[in-house]
């Protein structure tokens, strides 16, 4: 017994030779200690049988440094072997010391206020213990237990510019697809950053399971005074699989952020697409200079998803050079709804489309799939890509090319005659809408069998404003065009088409809408041949043979205005038009056919019934040539119930004519 006493005098003494060491500190104090200071659960030792014997200072610094690793996501210190190793006994005053001076959150990430900054705030929705330096002496450790989101804010005493920094190592996430790990969005005192969120806010383990992935879902969004460049290690420590929404609107509305956009900027990231992965992710950064890297999505690969690049730079217009011939080139398989639907939209400094930019899709249509993808891309050169399409096969899906090409005015050529050559099968709405609006530079015919694969019934706007103002087009419309478009009319099925192409030539083809027959639609000829100038001939008298019933409202709205070389109307061209009049149905039709001289007096016939709101308004504006008694409604001459140039309504309809002195039968709905 004397002997053991001894023993434990003498290794007591090994141990407590600090002018503290009178408490010995256990393993399990260690333990505790540091994860009621900071929130970190650091496994015993396996090789520690009781974790409550004494441990020296060698044990006490390993923790230190795994805690340190822990909170800043890497080794970031080595005091296991420094000379704080040199004491080799741990008391209760050491333990706290350590844990207070050498554990310690490095910053990892900065941001920048505006000079007036009296405020800030973030929100964040991780797990782990986080440090903020709010850059005017104020230190907050903050530890998160749970994933809701909670806003922290921090008021200053003096208004002016500060730099905030962040550290510390997230340890979970939400598992919502709207919540992102931390959030400045709309926060107009952000004017810059710096550093990498993806070193706080990296990916757990693989990240191929939920909660282990961080989603930066409007991070920035709405930050319109960020300036300066995207540091390029932002989403460093994010690598693997992507979650659902992960770049959604990132840095969405931050149209004062400037540079190239970094190409290693999601380069950890690999995997299978997820659906808004990369959704408008820099929309309307319109600031962005430089090329799109061609290898920003290198590591997505695999079969697309829904809305996987909508609205990607929507609005970049300082964006410039080619598109990269392989920004898409990982995604491969049928198409998904979306897709591409306003990808590059209004990106008017990009200067060609590449021929293999959409090569991996092939498969049937999706709705939308290349709904305004290069709209008011007036940047755009060279001609549209012959096969750029080559992989869609299949029946048409809605707005499947839907304002496509709209505005590219700087395309030029003529529209490849295979364009669409893979889509087969029955009209969808909105599939033809605008595809071509506004693309001035196109020359050349439109080729006859642009649409041959679409056969059956009309659907909702299928070719609404189709190739509205491709005034460099020429040639005749081919009579062949809407060969396979058969069945009753549908709502604006043909507005607009062919509006302001001031130099197709030649005549109406008599048969161009042979297939269509039914009740009239609302706006169903609307704006139709609206400013083709170039047009010539007399107005086929079999034009709208197929149309038969009540009318609808804006059925004929400016149909022909504009069309200054036409030379007459036929008498039956509404014949199958019977029943009351419809607002607006014949508003416009003929305003300024300047060429015509005489209306056929049966042109209304069958058209009866008390007046609706502007249903002849300015229908023959500007005919001037136009000259005595004319067609009849109701039995009586146009002369006798419209006013000449006495009205708004009409204008200088009847310019010349002797006959317009009656005013007494004018309905008042009708000036």
């Amino acid at each position: 017994m004397r002997k053991l006493l001894i023993l434990l005098v003498f290794v007591g003494g090994m141990f407590c030779n600090s002018a503290h060491a009178g408490q010995m500190v256990n393993v399990e104090y260690i333990h505790l200690l540091i994860e009621q200071k900071w929130g970190i659960a650091i496994p015993y030792n396996p090789n520690v049988t009781n974790p409550k014997v004494a441990a020296n200072m060698e044990y006490l610094l390993g923790m230190v440094d795994i805690a340190n690793k822990r909170l800043n996501g890497d080794a970031t210190t080595d005091y296991l072997h420094s000379e704080y190793a040199t004491q080799y006994a741990a008391d209760t005053v050491a333990a706290n010391d350590a844990a207070k001076r050498l554990i310690r959150i490095e910053p990892k990430f900065f941001v920048t206020t505006t000079a007036d900054t009296t405020s800030f705030e973030f929100k964040m929705s991780a797990k782990g213990t986080f440090m903020v330096d709010w850059g005017d002496g104020n230190t907050e450790i903050i530890k998160r237990t749970k994933i809701a989101s909670t806003t922290y804010k921090h008021t200053y005493s003096t208004a002016g510019k500060y730099t905030i920094s962040i550290g510390g190592q997230a340890t979970g996430y939400s598992t919502s697809n709207l919540v992102a790990a931390i959030s400045f969005s709309n926060n107009k005192n952000v004017s810059g950053i710096d550093g990498s969120l993806g070193a706080i806010f990296s990916t757990i383990g693989d990240g191929a399971t939920k909660g282990l992935q961080p989603r930066f879902y409007s991070t920035f969004s709405g930050c319109s005074n960020l300036s300066g460049s995207i540091p390029g290690a932002l989403f460093a420590g994010i690598q693997g699989a992507p979650a659902r929404y992960m770049f959604y609107q990132t840095f969405s509305g931050c149209s004062s952020i400037s540079g190239s956009i970094p190409e290693n900027l999601f380069a950890g990231i690999s995997g299978a697409p997820v659906s808004d992965m990369f959704s408008s992710t820099f929309s309307g950064c319109s600031g962005l200079t430089g090329s799109i890297p061609g290898n920003l999505f290198a590591g997505i690969s695999g079969a697309p998803v829904k809305d996987m690049f909508f609205e990607t730079f929507y609005g970049c217009s300082k964006l410039s050079g080619p598109i990269p011939g392989n920004l898409f080139v990982g995604i491969s398989g049928a198409p998904a709804e979306s897709m591409f639907d306003g990808t590059f939209s209004g990106c008017s400094s990009l200067t060609s489309i590449p021929e293999n930019l959409f090569a991996g899709i092939s498969g049937a249509p999706a709705s939308s799939m290349f709904s305004i993808t290069f709209y008011r891309c007036g940047g755009l050169t060279g001609s549209i890509p012959e096969n750029l399409f080559a992989g869609i096969s299949g029946a048409p899906a809605e707005s499947m090319f839907y304002g496509t090409f709209y505005e590219c005015s700087g395309l030029t050529g003529s529209i490849p005659e295979n364009l669409f050559v893979g889509i087969s099968g029955a009209p969808a709405l909105d599939m033809f809408f605008e595809t071509f609006s506004g693309c001035s530079g196109l020359t050349g015919s439109i080729p006859e069998n642009l649409f041959s694969g679409i056969s059956g019934a009309p659907a909702e706007s299928m070719f609404y404003g189709t190739f509205y103002e491709c005034s460099g087009l020429t040639g005749s419309i081919p009579e062949n065009l809407f060969a396979g478009i058969s069945g009753a009319p549908a709502f604006n099925m043909f507005s607009s088409t062919f509006s302001r192409c001031s130099n197709l030539s030649g005549s109406i083809p008599g048969n161009l809408f042979a297939g269509i027959s039914g009740a009239p639609v609302q706006s169903m000829f609307s704006s139709t041949f609206y400013g083709c100038s170039g047009l010539t001939g007399p107005i086929p008298e079999n034009l709208f043979a197929g149309i038969s019933g009540a009318p609808a409202s804006n059925m004929f709205e400016s149909t022909f205005s504009g069309c200054s070389r036409l030379t007459s109307i036929p008498e039956n061209l509404f014949a199958g038009i019977s029943g009351a009049p419809a607002s607006f149905m014949f508003s416009h039709t003929f305003s300024g056919c300047h060429r015509l001289t005489s209306i056929p007096e049966n042109l209304f016939a069958g058209i009866s019934g008390t007046a609706q709101n502007r249903m002849f308004a300015y229908m023959f504006y500007n005919c001037y040539l136009l000259r005595g008694a004319s067609a009849k409604i109701n039995g009586k001459y146009l002369y006798e119930i419209w006013p000449s140039a006495a009205t708004t309504q009409v204008g200088s309809c009847y310019s010349g004519a002797t006959e317009l002195d009656d005013y007494a039968d004018i309905p008042a709905e009708w000036k």
